[in-house]
C-alpha cells in the first residue's frame, strides 16, 4: 500500500536515464531489418531490400551511444556489479555491435551480388539479420528482467 508524502516534503528530483531512453532504438531497427529482409525475399520489391540496409545501418550507428550509456549506467548506478545478468547483456551487446558492423561492411562492399534475389548472398544476409534479431530479443529479455524485478 502506498503512503502519502509528508506535508512540506518535496519528492526527489527526477533523473533522466539516457540508456533507458535510447536502448529501444537499435533493438527495433534490428527487428525492422529482419522484417524488411523477409518481405524482400518473398515479395521481391527492391525498396524492401533498401529498407533492410537502412534499418541495419541505423541500428549499427545507434547501438554505439546505447552501448556507451549502458556501460556508464552499469558502472555508476550498479557499481559495475559482476553478476551474470550484466555479464550476459554486455557480452551480447558487444557481439551484436561487432557482428552488425561486419554485416553492414559486407553488404556495402558487395552491392552487385544483391541484384539477383536468387543469390545465396540474400540468404546469408537473412541469417545475419536473424542472429541480430535473436540478440535483440535476448537483450530485451535480460533488460526486462533487470528493470522489472
Amino acid at each position: 500500500m502506498a503512503t502519502a508524502p509528508k506535508a512540506g516534503s518535496t519528492p526527489p528530483p527526477y533523473r533522466l536515464h539516457w540508456h533507458i531512453l535510447i536502448t529501444h532504438f537499435p533493438l527495433s531497427f534490428f527487428v525492422a531489418a529482419f522484417g524488411f529482409q523477409i518481405l524482400h525475399l518473398f515479395t521481391k520489391p527492391e525498396c524492401y531490400e533498401e529498407a533492410t540496409n537502412i534499418s541495419l545501418i541505423a541500428a549499427t550507428v545507434v547501438m554505439i551511444p546505447t552501448l556507451l550509456s549502458g556501460w556508464f549506467t552499469w558502472k555508476k548506478e550498479y557499481h559495475g556489479a559482476q553478476v551474470q545478468l550484466f555479464q550476459r547483456k554486455i557480452l551480447i551487446a558487444f557481439i551484436m555491435q561487432g557482428f552488425s558492423i561486419i554485416l553492414v561492411a559486407w553488404r556495402m562492399s558487395f552491392m552487385g551480388i544483391f541484384n539477383n534475389t536468387t543469390s545465396p548472398a540474400h540468404w546469408v544476409y537473412l541469417a545475419g539479420n536473424i542472429l541480430l534479431m535473436a540478440g535483440a530479443s535476448a537483450e530485451g529479455y535480460y533488460g526486462g528482467r533487470l528493470n522489472h524485478r
